[in-house]
C-alpha cells in the first residue's frame, strides 16, 4: 500500500487527507492522457457503444441496471 511507504500520511488529519485526495485526483484528471490505455477494454467499450447505436432500446437506465445486478 502506498500509505505504508509514506508514513507521514498516517499523521494527517481527516481534513488534510481529504484535501490531499482531492489534489491528487485533480492532478490525475489533468494528466489522464498520460495513463496507459488498455486496448482490450477500449475495444469492448467501442463495441458496446456501437451495439447501443444500432439498437438504443437495449440500453438500461441506472435504476434498471441497479435492479438487474442487485446494487444499492
Amino acid at each position: 500500500m502506498i500509505a505504508e511507504k509514506l508514513p507521514s500520511i498516517a499523521g494527517l488529519s481527516i481534513e488534510e487527507k481529504w484535501t490531499l485526495a482531492v489534489e491528487l485526483w485533480d492532478e490525475v484528471n489533468e494528466r489522464q492522457s498520460e495513463l496507459p490505455t488498455n486496448q482490450a477494454i477500449l475495444d469492448v467499450v467501442e463495441q458496446r457503444f456501437a451495439d447501443y447505436e444500432r439498437d438504443p432500446s437495449t440500453a438500461l437506465t441506472l435504476e434498471e441496471f441497479k435492479r438487474k445486478y442487485r446494487l444499492p
